[in-house]
C-alpha cells in the first residue's frame, strides 16, 4: 500500500506545480506583453514630475517710455488640511488675523494670504520646510505702475475661461479681456514652458531635466503722451462742477462725477496722444482682494466707469457741421443763405440757438463760425431735402463716419449715418425734418468722440484720412503706418472749411476762451451742443478743435454727456489740453 501511495502524492505535487507554473507564466506573459505600455508609461510618470511655466506677458510702455503695465511676482499661502508645527510664527509674518486654522479635508485647498511679496516668502518658506499642510504657492500678477492713468484704455486681464481652456489655452492663462490688454494680447501674450524633474519614488526631486523655456510676450510701445493723458484726464474732472452748474440751472440732477471723453490726434500720422474717459477705472482694482468698493460699483453698473464713452456713439450736434459743411461744398458750392431765429417748416418751427436775433446772410466761412442752425435748414430746404441728406451721408462716409478708426480696440462702435435713399429703399418714410435735423448732427445720427477726431483730422490735412492708432512699437520695432485715404475735394473747399473754423476761434463761438488776448496759440475749431430728448438743458457739450494754425500737430475732441453747452464746458476742457500740449499760459 505504501509503495502504491508515494507515485501518487508525486504526481499531485507535479500536477499543483504545473499548474501554479503555468498561472505565473500567464500572468508574466500578460504584464511583460499584454500591458507593456501601460505599465511602462505609469513607471515613467512615477519617475518624471511636470509643471506649466507660465508666459511672462508683454509690458507696456507710453511714448516716452513710462512704463503703464508690467507684472510682479506674487505668493499664496495655500492649507491644504491637516496638522501645521508653529503656526503663531507663520500667521505672524503671513499678516493674517488672530485665528485658528480653517477647518479642511487633508488634500483639499483653503488659500489663507493673497500677493504675499517675494521677502515675506522667503521667511515663511523656511517655517514650511516638511510642512505638507502648507504650500507656498508663485504667480504673476498684472501690475499698472501709473494707478489709474489711461485705466479704461489699457484694460484688464484675466485666467482664461472654460471656453478658452476648450479651444487650447492652459488654465491659469492670463487673457486680455479689455482695452489694450485685449486689443494687443496677440502681442503680450507669450507662450508658456514646460519645467520637468526627476523625482524618486517618495517624490522627492533628484534633478532637473531638460524642459521648454517659457517666451516672454512683447514689450508694446503705444503712441500715448503721459503729461496729455494726465491733462485730459484732469479736464475732465474738473469740468463737473461747470456740468452741476449748467444742471442745477435747468432743474437737472447733478452728477457725482462727470461723464465725458476726450481725445487727442496727430493729424500728420493718425497717432493717438491722449484717449480719456470719466468716470474711469483703476485697473489694479482687478487683482485686488477682496475687490475694492469702486469696482463693485462698476461691475454692477452703479457707476458707469466701465464705459470707455472716447468710443461710444452719441448725438454729434454742431460738430458734425464740418461733414455737412463740405458736403454742401462739394455739391452745391458756397452760397450765402440768413441766418433768422428760426424757420417753420410743416408747420412746425426749427429754430436757430439764438432764438431773439436775426444774424444776417452769411456764407460757409460764416455760418461755421457762427454755428448758424437756419443756415443749414434754408441750405437744405434749397436743395431739395432728400437729396441733401444724400450728399451728407456719402461725405460724411468719405470722413469716416459710420466706420470704426482702426484703434486697436475691442469696444469702439461704428456709429450711425442715415440717408434718405437707404430709408426709403426699406420703406421707412424720409421727412424735410429729417434733413434738417441731419445737417445740424441731430436725428438719428450718431458718432464717436474718435470718429470727430478722426474726421476733423483729415479735414486739417487737407483730405488725409488715415486710421487712428496706439501702437507705436512692438520689441523696440516701429510699427509701419498705414497709408491714409485721400479724400478728393476741392481745394477751395478745404480752405473754406478752415477759414470758417479759424473764424470760430477769432470772432465767433470760441473767441471767450482761444481767441486773440484769450490764448497764446493761433487755433481753430467748431463747437457743438446736441439735444438728447431727455428735456431742455439736458445736452450734450462737445467741441473739435485743432492748431496751431498753418502747421497743426494737435487735434483735440472733448465732449461732456448732458453737460450743457459747447462753448462752455467742451471749450474749455479743449483749451486746458491745448496749454497742456504747447506749454501754453492759460489767461484767467
Amino acid at each position: 500500500m505504501r509503495s502504491l501511495a508515494r507515485p501518487h502524492r508525486a504526481s499531485l505535487m507535479a500536477a499543483v506545480f504545473t499548474l501554479v507554473l503555468v498561472a505565473y507564466t500567464a500572468r508574466l506573459y500578460d504584464l511583460q506583453i499584454e500591458h507593456f505600455h501601460r505599465y511602462a508609461a505609469s513607471s515613467q510618470g512615477n519617475l518624471l514630475r511636470q509643471e506649466r511655466e507660465p508666459a511672462l506677458r508683454g509690458e507696456l510702455r507710453a511714448r516716452d517710455g513710462t512704463l503703464l503695465a508690467t507684472h510682479r511676482l506674487r505668493y499664496d499661502l495655500i492649507y491644504h488640511g491637516g496638522a501645521v508645527s508653529g503656526w503663531e510664527r507663520i500667521r505672524y509674518l503671513a499678516r493674517l488675523e488672530e485665528r485658528p486654522l480653517p477647518p479642511g479635508e487633508t488634500g483639499g485647498e483653503v488659500v489663507l494670504a493673497r500677493d504675499l511679496l517675494p521677502e515675506r516668502a522667503r521667511a515663511l518658506s523656511e517655517l514650511l520646510v516638511g510642512q505638507s499642510a502648507l504650500e507656498l504657492r508663485s504667480r504673476t500678477v498684472r501690475v499698472y505702475p501709473q494707478g489709474a492713468l489711461a485705466g479704461n484704455l489699457l484694460g484688464y486681464t484675466a485666467e482664461a475661461n472654460a471656453a478658452e481652456v476648450q479651444r487650447g489655452l492652459e488654465r491659469g492663462t492670463r487673457v486680455g479681456r479689455a482695452g489694450l490688454e485685449a486689443g494687443l494680447d496677440r502681442f503680450l501674450r507669450g507662450q508658456d514652458g514646460l519645467r520637468v524633474w526627476e523625482v524618486d519614488a517618495a517624490g522627492r526631486v533628484i534633478r532637473p531635466l531638460e524642459g521648454i523655456s517659457a517666451r516672454a510676450g512683447a514689450s508694446v510701445t503705444l503712441t500715448l503722451d503721459p503729461l496729455l493723458q494726465r491733462a485730459a484726464e484732469r479736464a475732465l474732472e474738473e469740468g463737473l462742477e461747470s456740468v452741476n452748474r449748467h444742471r442745477r440751472l435747468h432743474r437737472l440732477r447733478p452728477y457725482p462725477t462727470a461723464r465725458a471723453a476726450a481725445v487727442a490726434v496727430d493729424p500728420r500720422s493718425g497717432e493717438v496722444l491722449a484717449l480719456a474717459t470719466s468716470p474711469h477705472l483703476n485697473p489694479n482694482d482687478f487683482s485686488r482682494h477682496p475687490r475694492p468698493p469702486a469696482l463693485v460699483a462698476a461691475l454692477t453698473g452703479q457707476s458707469g466707469a466701465l464705459l470707455d464713452r472716447s468710443l461710444q456713439p452719441f448725438a454729434p450736434g454742431s460738430v458734425f457741421k464740418i461733414a455737412s459743411t463740405l458736403a454742401h461744398l462739394e455739391a452745391f458750392g458756397n452760397r450765402s443763405y440768413g441766418c433768422p431765429p428760426y424757420l417753420e417748416v410743416g408747420g412746425r418751427r426749427f429754430h436757430n440757438w439764438n432764438r431773439t436775433r436775426d444774424m444776417g446772410a452769411m456764407d460757409a466761412r460764416a455760418a461755421i463760425a457762427w454755428s448758424c442752425d437756419t443756415w443749414y435748414y434754408d441750405a437744405a430746404l434749397q436743395n431739395g431735402p432728400k437729396r441733401y441728406a444724400d450728399a451728407i451721408a456719402a461725405w460724411a462716409r468719405r470722413l469716416g463716419y459710420g466706420m470704426p478708426t482702426g484703434l486697436e480696440l475691442p469696444s469702439e462702435a461704428a456709429g450711425l449715418v442715415p440717408s434718405a435713399r437707404e430709408y426709403e429703399a426699406r420703406g421707412t418714410p424720409w421727412y424735410p425734418g429729417n434733413t434738417l435735423n441731419y445737417a445740424i448732427g441731430q436725428g438719428d445720427l450718431l458718432a464717436t468722440p474718435a470718429q470727430v477726431a478722426r474726421a476733423l483730422a483729415a479735414v486739417v490735412t487737407r483730405g488725409e484720412l488715415r486710421p487712428l492708432t496706439l501702437l507705436r512699437a512692438v520689441d523696440g520695432q516701429a510699427v509701419p503706418r498705414r497709408a491714409p485715404m485721400r479724400i478728393r475735394a476741392k481745394p477751395s473747399s478745404w480752405e473754406t472749411l478752415l477759414e470758417g473754423m479759424e473764424g470760430t476761434v477769432r470772432y465767433g463761438t470760441a473767441k471767450h476762451l482761444l481767441g486773440p488776448g484769450n490764448f497764446a496759440v493761433p487755433t481753430g475749431g467748431k463747437t457743438g451742443t446736441a439735444e438728447t430728448g431727455r428735456g431742455w438743458g439736458a445736452w450734450h457739450a462737445w467741441y473739435a478743435g485743432y492748431g496751431p494754425v498753418g502747421a497743426p500737430d494737435l487735434v483735440v475732441v472733448t465732449f461732456f454727456e448732458q453737460g450743457g453747452e459747447g462753448s462752455a464746458v467742451a471749450l474749455e476742457a479743449a483749451r486746458k489740453i491745448m496749454a497742456a500740449r504747447w506749454q501754453a499760459e492759460l489767461a484767467p
